[in-house]
C-alpha cells in the first residue's frame, strides 16, 4: 500500500516473467516479511538492499 513499485517484464531462458521492484521498506527485515507472504503463495521473492 505505501510502497513505490515498478513491474518489469523480463525474458530469461526463452521464458517471460515479471519482476516486481518495491521500495519504501523500513529495513531488510520488513522486506523479508513481504517475501515470506509471497513465498507462502508460491511466488519467488529475493529481498535485496539497494545502495
Amino acid at each position: 500500500g505505501d510502497k513505490d513499485v515498478v513491474v518489469q517484464k523480463a525474458n530469461s531462458g526463452g521464458k517471460v516473467f515479471y519482476r516486481l521492484r518495491a521500495v519504501g521498506f523500513a529495513d531488510l527485515s520488513d522486506a523479508r516479511r513481504l517475501c515470506a507472504t509471497l513465498k507462502a503463495q508460491n511466488t519467488d521473492c529475493i529481498p535485496v538492499v539497494t545502495r
